[in-house]
């Protein structure tokens, strides 16, 4: 399988190697029939030989490059939407450590490529031959002048009203730092930026904006006595706010937080099975559906193609989408959003707490998903298979356990109205996991 839970990962080296690459590309451009595509990359070094791959493809394909650069994947996405190219095709390991590359393909819509689109290009990948364009035929390739510029006037359009905050983000060594500056000074937004340098080897705290990686940044905000503060990753899709206090606000609450604004104008909210039961007091307020997907950007995506009322999407990771304007989550336009409301960090305190406690199990893919088959089978009690098992023990009180779909782990969600009680729920959850790899470590 080349696709995971978002896009293709692994190892230049390994799994993912150029010409790897340079297939499924075709592929996609076989499933898309693209006349024009964006294509940008973040700041590792794998992605620069990766893009390389993907250029060529497409263009002995026939197909029409424009080069982004060095570029967050919604700066891509939005470039793909403003200059009205028919795909785009961001090379980035996101939020995972330095060492893994990544290449996301996406649709005319803004979207990347949903469940079954994903399936359908690895399908093509496989039967597929190489036919490049006779010399005559070959795409051209125009390498983007000034691509934050573009991004800067297209975001503009998505945003009203601005309060005065005073802000800081932490763009993660990634690729969002030039695009964000350059949208913060245009609306003359008081804006610190930190670990703003584009560095592939993310020197200054991994990529992914979880708690663990971000209490450095924590003190920061409170000690620079701001309004409050952003933490993204490499790529710049996912945001993670901390108070000015120093409080790390997680997704999911965030999500909620959203979503009960874009609710004003009623419709259904789309989000992960993972996501925390804030979600379903906010929404029962407003008496709204909820669509409940597996986790990933292509299932989000794939049930706001079906659903046309939902006004919302989000995910516990940080990541928030509203539909009207991209199909896909940025940190730049969340943040935007948050400075819409002149009382931010009260509203968000009104979103009802729970307690979310993530571990996870190292796990090879081999087994990984054998193992979450086993514990399935020892838990007696109410379950929901959506995206692995999520069992329910009670009011607000579940685990969920799904193999990972981009490494080798086994993710455990604890969830409870207490932290300690969702620790603890957790910690039965990995046991049982490491009992399952014992048991198939056992039988072998």
């Amino acid at each position: 399988m080349i696709f995971g839970t978002s896009g293709a990962r692994g190892f230049i080296d390994r799994n993912l190697p150029p010409s790897l690459v340079y297939k499924l590309t075709i592929a996609y451009c076989y499933y898309t029939k693209p006349n024009d595509v964006v294509v940008g990359q973040d700041d590792r070094p794998q992605s620069t030989v990766l893009k390389d791959a993907v250029e060529s493809a497409l263009l002995a394909m026939g197909v029409n490059v424009y080069d982004a650069g060095v570029s967050p994947t919604p700066g891509t996405v939005r470039l793909m939407k403003e200059l009205h190219a028919d795909g785009a095709v961001s090379i980035t390991g996101s939020h995972t450590p330095p060492y893994i590359a990544g290449v996301l393909y996406f649709l005319k819509d803004t979207g990347e490529l949903g469940v079954k689109d994903s399936q359908r290009v690895e399908s093509i990948y496989y039967r597929v031959k190489e036919r490049p364009k006779s010399w005559r035929r070959l795409g051209r390739k125009e390498v983007l002048n000034d691509p934050i510029r573009i991004y800067v006037e297209s975001i503009k359009r998505d945003v009203g009203r601005l309060h005065p905050y005073r802000i800081v983000l932490d763009a993660a060594n990634g690729a969002v730092s030039a695009f964000a500056k350059a949208v913060f000074e245009d609306l003359g937004i008081h804006a610190d930026i930190v670990n703003g340098t584009p560095l592939g080897s993310f020197p200054s705290r991994l990529p992914s904006p979880i708690p663990q990686h971000l209490e450095e940044f924590r003190r920061a905000v409170r000690d620079m006595k701001v309004d409050f503060g952003i933490a993204t990753d490499s790529d710049g899709d996912r945001a993670i706010f901390v108070s000015g206090r120093g409080q790390i606000v997680l997704g999911d609450t965030a999500g909620a937080y959203f979503a009960e604004r874009a609710l004003t104008r009623n419709g259904s909210i789309v989000t992960p099975i993972n996501s925390s039961d804030s979600i379903i007091i906010i929404t029962r307020r407003h008496r709204a559906k909820i669509i409940w997907t597996r986790v990933g950007p292509p299932a989000i995506v794939d049930a706001l193609r079906r659903h046309g009322e939902a006004v919302f999407a989000f995910e516990e990771s940080g990541k928030y989408i509203w539909p009207g304007t991209l199909l896909y989550g940025d940190a730049v336009l969340s943040t935007l959003k948050a400075m819409e409301d002149g009382e931010f960090e009260r509203n968000l305190g009104q979103v009802p707490r729970f307690y979310v406690v993530k571990r996870e199990v190292r796990s090879s893919d081999e087994i990984k998903y054998r193992a979450v088959e086993i514990v399935d089978s020892r838990l007696n009690v109410k379950k929901v298979k959506k995206d692995g098992i999520k069992a329910f023990f009670g009011s607000h009180r579940w685990l969920l356990i799904r193999a990972s779909g981009t490494e080798p782990v086994i993710r455990v969600f604890g969830h409870s109205r207490t932290k300690r009680d969702a620790e603890e729920i957790a910690a039965k959850g990995v046991e049982m996991v490491r009992e399952a790899k014992r048991a198939l470590s056992a039988s072998e």
